[in-house]
């Protein structure tokens, strides 16, 4: 590829990307809210109960020990989680409020909650998706080009959501990210490995 193709070929953020291949996949979505380890902290309003709340959370250290969680609007401070060996933690219930979350000599992370929570869920999902797009694009369009198949015109499959819970208008990003990521990916491939 010539320089004034590339250059034409990068007005787009996601064709550019793609140029370094599969593993420059979160290029147009931001990341998620998270703490500077990628420990993130969910609050959860108990049902029937609006004075009561459930926190739970993911990539904390199973080495340091307990999540300490302190609430920041209220006396509920220092409660302790265990973390278990994938990293993550469910508290006991906790009064409602506003809560961060600790290890020792590790960073304080905001536990987020409501609207705030379904929008870091669906962005973790998003951007989950679009990596899975560029993999597996990128991975179907290599085999059809290196079979002959240049002509081959991408055909994303459904989406697996992973189990993630996003909202209809988060699932409905997450699938449009994951379908354009493939379709991007799977034309890049043909294009590099048969026009190479």
């Amino acid at each position: 590829m010539n320089q004034r193709t590339r250059r034409t070929l990068c007005t787009s953020v996601m064709v550019c990307s793609l140029a370094a291949g599969p593993a420059a996949a979160a290029w147009a979505v931001h990341a998620p809210a998270a703490g500077p380890s990628g420990s993130e902290c969910f609050v959860e309003a108990k049902a029937g109960d609006a004075t009561k709340a459930t926190i739970t959370g993911g990539g904390f250290d199973k080495a340091k020990g307990k999540v300490f969680l302190d609430q920041t609007d209220g006396d509920g401070g220092g409660t302790p989680a265990t973390v278990r060996d994938d990293g993550t933690f469910t508290s006991g219930e906790v009064p409602a409020g506003t809560y961060v979350a600790f290890q020792h000599a590790g960073p304080r992370v905001k536990c987020v909650g409501g609207q705030e929570a379904q929008d870091v869920v669906n962005q973790k999902l998003i951007l989950s998706e679009q990596t899975r797009g560029t993999n597996e694009g990128w991975a179907q369009g290599k085999k059809l080009a290196k079979s002959g198949a240049c002509d081959a015109e991408a055909q994303p499959p459904t989406p697996n959501l992973h189990g993630l819970a996003p909202d209809s208008e988060g699932q409905k990003k997450a699938e449009a990210a994951y379908k354009n990521a493939y379709s991007a990916a799977f034309d890049k491939a043909i294009d590099f490995f048969c026009h190479r």
